[in-house]
């Protein structure tokens, strides 16, 4: 098996959908419902990388405030835990709106691990271990991004493709 077979482009979605940075958070949530995808890429206007769009960062966005300080307070967490939230789906729809035509860049998380056309397919295995599910391949030294790796694109490759 040639030594491209063990690397990220040989798994890795090409031309994945992904989301400009000045696009609007709702037009993220269009496009994370049409596409089943858990995360979008956001790039600049030229296709450079800049973060991922992450639907866990979508929903923060709808809870509370309070929901925020958890980790800060654990007795904020016991009264979450037993029902002290009582907002609607109508309150959230209200937090959905209040940030819907934001920037989705403001948003973008810009931490995730960055992969490489020539990154072992080992290594991405150990970030998706690591509680990643979509991860971006960027070339260098342009900074575009030209593909992701999914835990789906490794399990169809340990499937044989089969499916």
């Amino acid at each position: 098996m040639p030594a491209t077979e063990h690397t990220c482009r040989s798994i890795m979605t090409a031309q994945p959908v992904s989301i400009r940075r000045h696009e609007s958070v709702d037009r993220a949530l269009q496009m994370l419902l049409q596409n089943k995808l858990l995360a979008l890429p956001v790039v600049d206007d030229e296709g450079r990388y800049f973060g991922m769009f992450q639907r866990s960062r979508l929903v923060a966005m709808l809870l509370p405030r309070i929901v925020q300080l958890e980790e800060r307070l654990p007795e904020v967490a016991k009264l979450l835990e037993i029902g002290f939230l009582t907002d609607t789906l109508d309150d959230v729809q209200e937090r959905f709106r209040q940030v819907a035509s934001n920037p989705v860049g403001d948003y973008a998380q810009t931490d995730t691990p960055v992969l490489r056309p020539d990154t072992p397919i080992m290594n991405a295995v150990l970030f998706l271990y690591r509680m990643r599910t979509y991860l971006p391949v960027v070339d260098e030294p342009s900074g575009r991004l030209i593909g992701v790796v999914s835990t789906w694109d490794v399990l169809g490759r340990i499937a044989g493709d089969k499916i």
